[in-house]
């Protein structure tokens, strides 16, 4: 950054842009105001959204060799308590949509001791703490490889979020691999995501050290998409999850192909809706697979994607990964076939942060079982074909059940719950909850889920309860098969309380 103080890696969609020079300047600044509070290993709450305030809190945590724990502003109380209890947060960066819940949490916590919120103009908006203090030269930082800068949380199939710690070295391969294949200088890459999704954050960082920039949103609209991208000059968009089923169910519009959009990385490319896609907004969309523990693993290579549009061929892997298919009794497949995907090399995360047990449970010796199903064709190309994890993948997000069941159960109505996905065409699978009340109490869903709203961000809150009105059926250790809850192998929605129809009535 002081090399080229005058470069814009960073632009956002109403037009401000930032400059390496300014981001150096107030990273520095935070980062000596920080110097007194956080230490070697540290861990600190991020719950800012996409403004660089994130981007400056971040590098000014990891500059004190502090480790930035990365959450939505829109964390709710119980999942604000989780995180700050189990990453030992002493210390919380926030801004104003998440100023309330952590400033209620360190009246009451035992850990959380102080919350710094971002206040006043962009990027200027840690300058309030501090009038006089002496920036920390990030340049002179005693840093290793192997520090850990980032805990992010990853939904498990059993249990509450388990913690991932990213090093120095696994976040400089995400910067590889973007320098790999967004090398153009005149590139700029469109994120319709929040920065603490991970996904930007590296974007920008290869944007800072490769001369190029990205675009990021405030906020995701599929009614300004086109618009934004048009205006800020983006040449590659990436998504995930619902977003292309999103776009392609707007209203066709001649802003479908006003812009200079030459191509799409997409995590989840529909396939049955490929073609469709290209058709309608004039550019290849290419598919890329990773998850929380590997990071980019597997992708299509521009050169061919056009060979494979509408199959659902993720593509094959990086250089710098092996991977394997495993059959049912845990031997390596041989050429064309299908099983689960492992992986291994550097690629592979260090572990689960204080969850050894966790880690054992998802390696192979030193493979990775990723718990996805894929299929390899005889050209060593890969398919996805499904998830043998229980986890519930809502437009993009990997949910827990588990940890929505543990928020249903503190309701004083709830005797015990169940939660499943049903197939949704928009956000892929949505949630919904079976619900077994205590005797006596009523059936009162929307107070239900406004019970779990105020516990849970958006993103993981059920759009479908239906009331239980007998026992759920128990495993022998007391677990709940939940696909005997199936009707006629589904989970019937059309008996259910749901949300968005509550939403949308005249009554709601």
């Amino acid at each position: 950054m002081r090399s080229s103080p005058d470069h814009v890696p960073l632009v956002f969609e109403d037009g401000f842009e930032v400059t390496c020079g300014q981001l150096l300047a107030e990273i520095e600044h935070l980062a000596g105001v920080l110097s007194d509070i956080v230490g070697v290993g540290d861990r600190v709450v991020v719950a800012i959204g996409n403004r660089t305030e994130f981007v400056i809190a971040f590098l000014a945590i990891v500059a004190n060799r502090g480790v930035a724990v990365c959450q939505s502003p829109e964390l709710g109380p119980h999942e604000a308590a989780f995180v700050v209890d189990d990453s030992s947060c002493r210390t919380a960066l926030v801004d104003e949509t998440a100023r309330a819940v952590f400033d209620d949490l360190a009246a009451s916590s035992e850990v959380l001791e102080a919350v710094l919120p971002v206040i006043g103009e962009e990027p200027r908006g840690f300058r309030h703490l501090s009038a006089d203090a002496v920036p920390l030269d990030i340049v002179t930082v005693d840093a290793s490889m192997h520090d850990v800068v980032d805990i992010g949380y990853t939904s498990g199939t059993t249990g509450l979020p388990k913690a991932l710690g990213e090093t120095h070295r696994s976040m400089l391969r995400y910067v590889d691999v973007h320098l790999r294949t967004h090398a153009d200088p005149s590139q700029r890459l469109m994120f319709p995501l929040q920065l603490h999704y991970g996904d930007p954050l590296t974007g920008l960082f290869a944007a800072i050290v490769g001369g190029t920039s990205i675009v990021l949103v405030r906020k995701f609209s599929v009614s300004r998409f086109w618009e934004v991208a048009r205006r800020t000059g983006a040449s590659s968009i990436f998504t995930i999850g619902s977003i292309p089923d999103m776009l392609l169910n707007s209203t066709p519009s001649p802003d479908d192909r006003a812009h200079q959009v030459r191509e799409a990385v997409a995590v989840a490319v529909p396939r049955a809706r490929h073609a469709e896609l290209e058709q309608r907004f004039g550019f290849p969309w290419r598919e890329v697979y990773g998850s929380s523990e590997t990071g980019p693993a597997i992708a299509m290579p521009a050169e061919h994607g056009h060979r494979f549009v509408g199959t659902g061929a993720l593509g094959i892997p990086y250089p710098d990964v092996e991977a394997r298919l495993v059959d049912e009794r845990g031997e390596a497949i041989v050429g064309a076939g299908l099983g689960e995907l492992q992986v291994r090399g550097e690629v592979v995360f260090s572990g689960y942060v204080g969850h050894p047990e966790a880690t054992a449970e998802v390696m192979d010796g030193d493979w990775l079982r990723t718990g996805d199903i894929l299929r390899r064709d005889d050209h060593g190309v890969y398919y996805f074909e499904g998830r043998s994890k229980e986890l519930i993948r809502r437009s993009g997000i990997n949910v827990a059940p588990a940890e929505i069941e543990s928020v249903l159960r503190l309701h004083p109505s709830v005797e015990d719950v169940a939660v499943v996905p049903v197939a949704d065409a928009v956000m892929g699978e949505e949630i919904k909850a079976y619900v077994k009340l205590v005797e006596g109490a009523g059936w009162e869903p929307g107070e239900l889920s406004a019970f779990a709203a105020a516990r849970l961000s958006r993103q993981k809150l059920p759009r479908y309860l239906e009331e239980r009105m007998e026992p759920f059926p128990r495993t022998e250790t007391q677990r709940i098969p939940k696909a005997k809850l199936m009707v006629n192998g589904e989970h019937r929605v059309d008996l259910c309380w749901d949300s968005r129809a509550a939403t949308s009535s005249p009554e709601g």
